[in-house]
């Protein structure tokens, strides 16, 4: 990686344009550059540029440790302030609500949780459900989410990014997981709610 020296001005110039815990410098200038190529008519450098969204293969999920859900929606509702184990949360509690049995739940969904109230060793109590759920990492909650996702056949939409750190698996860059929806509708025809 290639070091460069700017003016303080430049740097608050650059400050303005970017997206607070979105950007990274480098996604700011290579805005700026494909903005000034395309004034000048020169194809942009690459689809691969780091503010670009990597779209993610459902079945092929990459390391998402150190990042942080920016955007989702599940079934085509917006889930607000979303983050990992919220989005777990509530296509557990959508689950069990259509499944009625959590024997099933369990089988879609292999993560810890418990039948009524547990809020010890990470342990979080729904309510809704009657149901506890342990804490997950990014990986294990989003494998979770996918596979409950794909099992009851509704749409998921995760936009999040990688944290600009060392040992994320891309830093600074951002990336979507979109599974369309396959519901059947009360006329036995595939609805595609994604």
């Amino acid at each position: 990686m290639a070091e460069i020296a700017i003016e303080q001005a430049t740097f608050e110039r650059l400050q303005r344009h970017a997206k607070p815990l979105v950007d990274t410098t480098d996604s700011v200038l290579n805005r700026a550059l494909d903005a000034l190529e395309q004034q000048e008519g020169t194809p942009v450098a690459s689809d691969k540029r780091k503010d670009s969204e990597r779209r993610i293969d459902p079945r092929i999920l990459p390391n998402l440790t150190h990042t942080k859900v920016l955007r989702a929606s599940i079934a085509g509702k917006e889930v607000k302030s979303p983050n990992w184990n919220l989005l777990l949360d509530q296509i557990l509690v959508r689950a069990m609500k259509e499944l009625g049995d959590f024997a099933e739940l369990h089988q879609l969904c292999p993560v810890n949780m418990k039948e009524g109230r547990k809020e010890d060793e990470g342990y979080g109590y729904l309510n809704e459900v009657d149901i506890s759920v342990q804490g997950q990492d990014a990986n294990a909650a989003c494998r979770t989410i996918v596979a409950a996702a794909q099992g009851l056949g509704i749409a998921l939409d995760v936009t999040f990014m990688w944290r600009p750190k060392e040992n994320a698996a891309h830093p600074g860059e951002r990336a979507r997981i979109q599974l369309a929806g396959t519901k059947q509708t009360a006329h036995g025809a595939t609805a595609d709610v994604g």
